[in-house]
């Protein structure tokens, strides 16, 4: 815990060295938090069943930043240390695979997820603000889950997939290419989903849920045993 605590603390110093990852961090929420405060604004005075819809669409904004967000730290996080150079001290240090992943995937999935749910707290105080109360239709069991284990379940699988490309290639636009569409069939679900239902489902949201905590725990397994240290640190020249 010593170790991954170090490691953790190492990573967020670095990151938050880099205006890019900052810019992008801040603009992220911005934008979606402005998409799903319009779908707020435009359910003012419209019937229940429409009102339903749009604030369903806020919902899967809110999905789609615990993906974006980590997608770049964590694709930086291999090769773009290995770009910098200090990706080699880091492997020479008594840090096992396991560790180096999941310190990784920590540092890329907790600020995703603290931006997520305190843009969430914003909506829930414009929802408060524009529509006079908090509908029925949002604080229930299906939208407190999805927001609660669905947002860092998909925070990770997007983590894992980035991390796994980006250990496999020391070309760092071709990381961060192929890491964006490595994401999408996680969207994909949400997207038709919010286009054919009123409500979010809470069949929906266990089953993804279920369907993800063995994605995460296969792709964790997988990208530890497809890392070659010794690769990394001779042939990454």
């Amino acid at each position: 815990m010593e170790r991954l605590r170090a490691l953790v603390r190492k990573e967020w110093e670095e990151l938050f060295k880099i205006k890019m990852v900052i810019y992008g961090s801040v603009f992220l929420p911005l934008l979606m938090g402005g998409f799903a405060g319009f779908m707020v604004w435009t359910a003012r005075d419209v019937p229940p069943e429409a009102q339903a819809t749009l604030l369903n669409t806020a919902l899967m904004y809110f999905l789609i930043l615990p993906v974006m967000i980590p997608s770049t730290l964590a694709v930086y996080s291999i090769v773009g240390e290995k770009e910098q150079g200090t990706l080699e001290p880091l492997l020479a240090t008594p840090l096992s695979d396991w560790e180096l992943f999941l310190g990784k995937a920590v540092v890329a999935v907790v600020p995703a997820l603290a931006l997520t749910w305190a843009l969430f707290g914003v909506f829930l105080a414009a929802v408060q603000v524009m529509l006079g109360q908090i509908p029925s239709t949002v604080l229930t069991l299906p939208w407190l889950l999805s927001m609660f284990l669905l947002a860092p379940l998909l925070s990770l699988f997007a983590v894992l997939v980035s991390m796994l490309v980006s250990s496999r290639t020391s070309d760092p636009r071709a990381a961060y290419q192929f890491s964006g569409l490595a994401v999408v069939p996680t969207l994909i679900p949400l997207i038709v989903y919010s286009a054919r239902f009123t409500a979010v489902n809470l069949f929906f949201v266990v089953g993804e849920g279920g369907g993800l905590i063995l994605l995460n725990a296969v792709l964790l397994y997988i990208a530890v045993r497809v890392f070659q240290r010794e690769q990394v640190l001779t042939r990454w020249k």
